[in-house]
């Protein structure tokens, strides 16, 4: 069930279906990191580079802490933090 309002959603559903859909952001963030932010991050350091991909997708990130706090799941976040400092080592030097 979807219920839109002004400025909320409520989204009712299974466990297997909440785990889908933090699959899903977690992939997107993902992949537009590969396309575009390890290119676009004009800093040096890993730490700037998390905080720049997270500034990108900010409201994607707390979906995320509330999909896994809510599956009990929390290790996934640091895994894709782990995924994403990987993409930024492999950034092309200029």
């Amino acid at each position: 069930m979807l219920n839109i309002k002004n400025k909320s959603i409520v989204i009712e559903m299974e466990r297997d279906d909440l785990w889908q859909l933090g699959t899903a952001l977690i992939n997107g963030i993902i992949m537009e990191t590969k396309i575009k932010w390890r290119l676009f991050y004009k800093g040096e350091t890993e730490t700037g580079f998390l905080r720049y991909v997270r500034l990108q997708h900010h409201v994607i990130f707390v979906y995320l802490e509330e999909i896994y706090m809510h599956l009990e799941r929390m290790e996934l976040l640091d895994n894709l933090d782990d995924e994403l400092l990987s993409l930024y080592r492999q950034k092309p030097s200029c």
